[in-house]
């Protein structure tokens, strides 16, 4: 079975996540081509509501070489229920938070999905403080003598 891991590496530095949501993806051919075979990136990617509808903004795929002036980065429709969509929208009106796609990866039957979180931006000192532990932690397991 095939191992996707496409991952958004900035979110947990750069944000707080509240809530976890799982979405499909609306995707054409050579796109799922391309994403089961991990040449796609989530990084600077991220999420707005349109029109009752959630869509993946700056969602880099390779590009098909037939096409000459395809872009490659996409604006994506996510799939998620109305309920979910009206609870996403009211949290981001709300709160003011925002919508972080996390991960990529394939389902047990084998269909591509997107994890997305609401989440809070961090502060600059939520990310010093993140750096400090990182670098205390890492200090305790190193043996100097």
């Amino acid at each position: 079975m095939l191992n996707v891991n496409i991952t958004n590496q900035k979110a947990f530095y750069n944000f707080v996540f509240i809530e976890k949501y799982i979405a499909g993806l609306k995707l054409l051919g050579h796109e799922v081509k391309y994403i089961k075979n991990n040449k796609a990136n989530l990084n600077n990617s991220f999420c707005k509501i349109l029109k009752k509808e959630i869509f993946l903004f700056n969602f880099y795929i390779k590009p098909l070489s037939t096409y000459k002036n395809s872009t490659n980065r996409k604006r994506i429709l996510l799939l998620l229920k109305k309920k979910e969509i009206r609870n996403i929208s009211e949290a981001v009106k709300k709160f003011s938070l925002n919508i972080i796609p996390e991960k990529i990866f394939l389902n047990k039957k084998g269909l591509i999905k997107l994890v997305i979180h609401l989440a809070k931006s961090k502060n600059k000192y939520d990310k010093r403080e993140l750096i400090k532990k990182k670098e205390v932690e890492i200090l305790s397991k190193r043996k100097f003598f």
